[in-house]
């Protein structure tokens, strides 16, 4: 990420995260062609999301 690009923060419960997960990596495994630029960013968006996803699963076993 670019010095000057912004960054947004969300809070979503955990079903809104597994929802948002699965709807990007299907238009990841779906992308249809155009600029990588935009797979690209597919493609970090499913792994950060699976990282959140991990993280809360983590975080309810340590309760």
């Amino acid at each position: 990420m670019d010095e000057h690009d912004s960054v947004a923060c969300m809070e979503m419960d955990i079903n809104a995260l597994r929802l948002l997960h699965r709807v990007v990596s299907d238009a990841y495994e779906q992308w249809p062609g155009g600029l990588q630029e935009e797979q690209q960013c597919l493609r970090m968006m499913k792994l950060q999301l699976y990282a959140a996803l991990m993280d809360h699963l983590f975080d309810a076993k340590s309760i």
